[in-house]
């Protein structure tokens, strides 16, 4: 006999909406990153052997290697187990322990490209722009906003910001992602990671990068009318 449990019991319990989520379309992101699972290996000879950023930006880089390979592999992992839940439950008796197992790798995945986004603000040129500005509703701070959920869930909690309902700080819908006060979808993240993931490429070889970005400085000084120093 199989139980099916009522949909109200099943959000509740175990996570908001999880009794209507049917569908994920995260996209694959992986056949256009071969290089992503070497980004550290490769960031590392090239670092020894090419050359490598000067002072702190030597650090920022290969932190950022390092949480761009975390979050593009948990985005992943976390996409697999999705998909792996949703073939093999029913909405009335869900696989929990798959769909646990997948939020968690979701929740790491939002983490990491936090992190990545705190990190890269940081090493940017004087003057650069900020990768968004609290409030403004873009898929970033949307996705920042979940991560600080996921980071402050107890806090929250005690502070009574959440309802009885709110039995995690991440869930999944059919939409995407959900948490208290953000929503992102499947595609926002995909975007995002991806975005992510062609700064790793870039950074996994420090040398060509320093290379482009002085030619590009080149040519903006000759743009403008200023000869070379």
């Amino acid at each position: 006999m199989v139980v099916r449990w009522y949909s109200g019991v099943l959000n509740r319990n175990i996570a908001p909406s999880i009794s209507e989520f049917t569908r994920c379309d995260a996209p694959d992101l992986a056949v256009a990153h071969p290089e992503a699972p070497h980004w550290l290996a490769n960031h590392f000879l090239n670092s020894v052997f090419r050359g490598q950023l000067s002072g702190t930006h030597r650090q920022y880089a290969m932190n950022l290697v390092y949480r761009a390979q975390a979050c593009f592999n948990r985005y992943h992992s976390a996409r697999e187990l999705t998909l792996q839940y949703l073939s093999s439950g029913d909405v009335r008796n869900p696989a929990i322990r798959k769909y646990f197992l997948a939020l968690a790798d979701w929740e790491s995945c939002f983490l990491n490209a936090q992190i990545f986004i705190d990190i890269l603000n940081k090493m940017g040129a004087p003057g650069s722009q900020p990768m968004f500005v609290d409030g403004d509703g873009s898929p970033e701070q949307r996705a920042y906003g979940v991560a600080n959920s996921i980071k402050h869930w107890g806090s929250d909690l005690a502070q009574g910001r959440h309802s009885e309902d709110h039995t995690v700080p991440l869930w999944l819908s059919n939409a995407g992602f959900e948490s208290r006060s953000h929503r992102v979808t499947f595609k926002e993240l995909g975007e995002l990671v991806e975005g992510i993931a062609l700064l790793a490429n870039d950074l996994q070889d420090p040398a060509s990068l320093a290379k482009r970005a002085a030619e590009r400085e080149e040519q903006s000084n000759e743009t403008n009318g200023a000869g070379p120093a």
